[in-house]
């Protein structure tokens, strides 16, 4: 930025003074109490269940969560319907619910297309082009903008100059400059794709994986003990057009490699444009630095990945991490300011900067096995405390501040590693027992992070471990929209009626009353909003009454249980602009179930009700009220139900700083 120009926050401060030098009231949503300083320190573990968290204070397996819970509180805390995490987070960054911020789901759907999007960013469409030889350029649009609305909390502070630390808050990607350090979060792609997209390399030629997805399966031959064969990057600029970079199809840029394989050991030696890797089967290699020609001379980007060789004999079988953006060469911003990420990397090296960084696609399709996958989450978790002690050191030197940071690790190994602790899950016998702990043992990493921030506790520092929700077993899988489709509330076209799995162009709307999309929406096809709507909205409440009342009376043969536990009205819940765009009716599960992955994408079968089969063993996409998070305050908590509305609000005060007129929360300490 040019020495003489203003960003936003420079804007807003600047305009406060000269508000106050003419004698005029601050023009800024809400004033800061004069004399109020302070640090507020906010941990963010993903999914941290109280039960858990509970029962290892019992049996002193977590000492400072329980020295925590005696200096303050410790409490279940309220969370969003549904309780995913782009959802409730949101919440938590602006003080808003869905209605208001905008982020119904990861998934939402197109009104028009009624196509399954992604819900936490999207990307502009490309308005102007050059072509430049046989390349097609973009000049002009393209560009990644966040689905999420409303003002984050922090940056009320930022304006008023207090320092604010945030790292890998989700639905932060993309970065704005609205904290003073940051690094992004859930919805960050890695450099090819939204979720991330791995390389599996087998010499089996029988080896088929006809469903696969999250990744590529590359089958390549072993000739005088070595092995060529390509990494897939972005897409590049084609004569035929440009595709957008971050999207799974198109034509690919490629990286070659070379692995040649010891005669006598189980060794591999791996060489990637001049770096060579040594690796024993079963090891993973440090990050890899690789570099994608999108356009010859100019048109360069870098990523980085690790290799994991899972066996040289009989079969050659190698795994590669999603490609990462490089945070010391970033192609879209993932830190702010962007030199942070330089800075992150001569410190700590190369990390993970793909929001959702567990390959759990991977690890669900039997590409990696349970033992791999730990592998990879103890490399994740160490990176993650790695960096939190890298950014704690720094921050402990500020007189005032926010220092907020995320661990997504209690979220995504409790979603894939249930089933080893849990004897009831239906799959646990085929689960690897040795990682039965596994869950508990994170948990205790859990505790000694919280003990590394205990000691800064005083009058003027504020601690806040939370959650934005709990965890249950997911053993069964309600497939929603066969549901809908059985009962006639959907109908597929008369083409499609054999189909084993038919998908969202397969609907025949003019017919279809209801459709689900997401892990928890059920919207109606209304007249006016939907593209091919015929629900007049005078139809809608008497619809919605019976699709509740249906939905909640749904027994399940095999077990007896009630798949749905309760179906919530969107307007009970919501407020704000954005309200009359999302779902209808909120389909709350009872833990143990959930919806199917088919479903989340408008797909449908003739099975209603079957058994989860997936390595996604773990789960709380279901009845907010039965999954609430885990709260833990230095202070004690005055209300006897907090709601992660409520922290936004609470965090401000802490700070002298009046509740947004917007905020619907209220101050924690105050009942």
């Amino acid at each position: 930025m040019h020495p003489t120009s203003l960003d936003r926050r420079s804007f807003l401060r600047l305009l406060a003074g000269g508000a106050t030098a003419a004698g005029l009231a601050p023009s800024l949503a809400c004033r800061r109490s004069a004399g109020v300083a302070g640090r507020v320190v906010v941990l963010g573990l993903d999914g941290l269940e109280p039960k858990i968290v509970r029962a290892l204070m019992d049996t002193g397996r977590a000492p400072n969560f329980k020295r925590l819970a005696e200096i303050g509180s410790f409490l279940p805390l309220g969370t969003t319907m549904p309780a995913l995490s782009p959802v409730a987070w949101s919440s938590f960054i602006t003080g808003l619910t869905p209605g208001g911020h905008g982020v119904p789901d990861f998934i939402g759907r197109d009104p028009e297309t009624y196509l399954p999007v992604f819900a936490i960013y999207s990307q502009q469409p490309i308005t102007r082009t050059l072509r430049l030889g046989g390349y097609e350029l973009p000049i002009s649009g393209g560009d990644l903008v966040s689905s999420r609305h409303g003002k984050p909390f922090w940056a009320y502070l930022t304006e008023r100059g207090i320092p604010a630390s945030v790292f890998r808050v989700p639905t932060s990607f993309p970065l704005d400059d609205s904290a003073t350090r940051a690094v992004s979060g859930m919805g960050t792609p890695d450099l090819t794709d939204t979720y991330g997209l791995f390389n599996y390399y087998t010499s089996d030629e029988f080896e088929d994986r006809p469903d696969l997805s999250g990744g590529y399966l590359h089958h390549v031959e072993v000739v005088d003990h070595r092995v060529r064969a390509e990494l897939m990057g972005p897409d590049s600029f084609t004569t035929s057009g440009y595709e957008p970079r971050l999207q799974p199809h198109g034509n690919k840029a490629t990286v070659p490699f070379e692995a040649w394989l010891d005669r006598d050991a189980p060794l591999a030696l791996i060489e990637v444009q001049g770096t060579k890797v040594l690796l024993r089967e079963g090891e993973f290699s440090e990050w890899v630095p690789v570099e994608f020609e999108l356009l010859p001379v100019v048109g360069k980007v870098r990523g980085i990945c690790r290799f994991l060789l899972k066996s040289t004999r009989p079969h050659f079988r190698l795994y590669v991490t999603p490609i990462n953006i490089d945070p010391s060469a970033q192609v879209v911003p993932v830190t702010y300011p962007e030199e942070l990420g330089g800075e992150l990397a001569r410190a700590l090296g190369p990390f993970w900067t793909k929001g959702l960084p567990a390959d759990t696609k991977a690890f669900d399709h039997g590409v990696l096995t349970d033992e791999e996958y730990v592998k990879q989450a103890e490399l994740l978790l160490g990176e993650q405390l790695a960096m939190f002690e890298h950014e704690w050191a720094r921050f402990q030197e500020q007189p005032e501040g926010l220092f907020f940071y995320y661990v997504s690790s209690t979220d995504q190994d409790a979603h894939m590693m249930w089933r080893n602790m849990d004897e009831s899950h239906p799959l646990h016998a085929r689960s690897d027992v040795r990682f039965s702990g596994y869950l508990h043992h994170l948990y205790e990493r859990m505790d000694q992070l919280v003990g590394r921030v205990l000691p800064a506790i005083d009058d003027k520092t504020l601690l806040l471990v939370c959650s934005d929700h709990g965890f249950a077993q997911f053993g069964r899988q309600f497939h929603l929209n066969s549901w809908l489709r059985e009962r006639g509330y959907l109908h597929v076209k008369d083409e499609a009626r054999n189909k084993p799995n038919a998908n969202v162009l397969d609907i025949d709307w003019t017919r279809t009353a209801a459709y689900g999309i997401g892990f928890n929406g059920l919207y109606l096809n209304l007249e006016g909003r939907e593209s091919q709507g015929i629900v007049e909205p005078s139809q809608a409440p008497e619809l919605m009454a019976r699709l509740q009342r249906e939905l909640e009376a749904v027994r399940d043969d095999e077990t007896g249980g009630s798949p749905v536990a309760k179906v919530y009205r969107r307007d009970d819940l919501y407020t704000g602009p954005f309200t009359a765009d999302m779902p209808e009716l909120l389909v709350g599960y009872t833990p143990g179930f959930r919806s199917s992955a088919n479903s989340v994408l408008a797909e449908s079968s003739r099975t209603i009700l079957d058994v989860n089969p997936w390595a996604w063993s773990g789960d709380h996409s279901m009845a907010h009220h039965l999954i609430p998070g885990s709260l833990f305050s230095s202070r004690k908590v005055a209300r006897d139900t907090p709601s992660i509305l409520d922290l936004p609000v609470t965090i401000l005060e802490a700070f002298g700083i009046e509740k947004p007129a917007d905020m619907v929360g209220s101050s924690l300490f105050r009942s």
